[in-house]
């Protein structure tokens, strides 16, 4: 019953958001994001996109003081967008990308990090709400500015480069790589340049795209127990991808599954693999 609870606090179906589609208190985060175009997601939202949503541009919204790609933003940058976009803590935060478990995972870590509870991955995704012919808006949307979000205690759910290399080599931590298997054993080069093969010394791999079937949907509650029973819960689990996106696929799977000692290594192989 925990876990079915879980999943329904973290999750919503297409036909549930169709319900509650024209709520106040409902605030649809569209972000869609492609690491080959950085402004694909938001034309795609332009021309399309499920009604009232806004567009949450995940390379826009990060640390601009970092050289790595959309690392996590510092508070007054998250905050400048809340407060643009009308959220507030009362708020259901629902957030969907083009194909239900890509980038979503990612900005439902973020609004987490920043002490958010009522947040939801729509399941299946855009792909999913097109096939449904829900209905669809275009252009962007307005928004009446609001100062209504304060700055909320932040959970400890990110892992800095120093901090790892300090739990690689001790029996008290899981390491796993959410890449594909081949980018996982250095069998194919990296999509961003100047990045070595290979992966962190003693990680596993569980690809991101393992927690779906074949409709885009989350897998059902027995299967995601059985394909990561394998995990302790009593060790600290730290994950990571290409650059901190895809991770969060699994750190969102292993949150529904009741793991309390989670992480995401945001630098992730674009920090690590760095040809130096």
């Amino acid at each position: 019953m925990a876990l079915i609870n879980s999943i329904c606090q973290n999750l919503i179906k297409p036909k549930n958001l169709k319900k509650i589609l024209r709520s106040k208190r409902v605030k649809i985060l569209d972000c869609r994001w492609y690491l080959e175009d950085e402004k694909k997601g938001l034309m795609q939202y332009r021309n399309k996109h499920i009604p009232n949503a806004i567009f949450f541009d995940i390379d826009k919204i990060s640390n601009k003081e970092s050289q790595l790609p959309h690392m996590f933003p510092k508070t007054n940058i998250f905050t400048q967008f809340i407060n643009k976009s009308g959220i507030n803590k009362n708020s259901e935060i629902i957030i969907y990308d083009q194909i239900g478990f890509f980038s979503s995972s990612r900005v439902w870590l973020l609004f987490k990090y920043f002490g958010f509870k009522n947040v939801k991955i729509l399941d299946g995704g855009f792909q999913m709400w097109l096939k449904k012919k829900y209905g669809l808006e275009s252009g962007d949307k307005k928004i009446k500015y609001s100062r209504s979000y304060t700055q909320i205690s932040m959970p400890n759910l990110i892992i800095n480069q120093s901090s790892l290399k300090k739990e690689i080599n001790t029996n008290k931590s899981i390491i796993i790589d959410a890449r594909p298997e081949a980018r996982f054993k250095g069998e194919v080069e990296e999509p961003r340049p100047n990045l070595k093969k290979g992966n962190i010394k003693n990680s596993i791999n569980i690809f991101f795209g393992f927690i779906t079937n074949n409709l885009g949907y989350l897998k059902t509650k027995n299967d995601l127990i059985k394909n990561f029973k394998r995990l302790s819960k009593k060790k600290n689990i730290i994950c990571y991808c290409g650059s901190g996106i895809t991770a969060c696929n699994i750190i969102f799977v292993l949150y529904i599954l009741n793991f309390k000692k989670i992480k995401l290594y945001d630098g992730s192989w674009t920090e690590w693999g760095k040809i130096k």
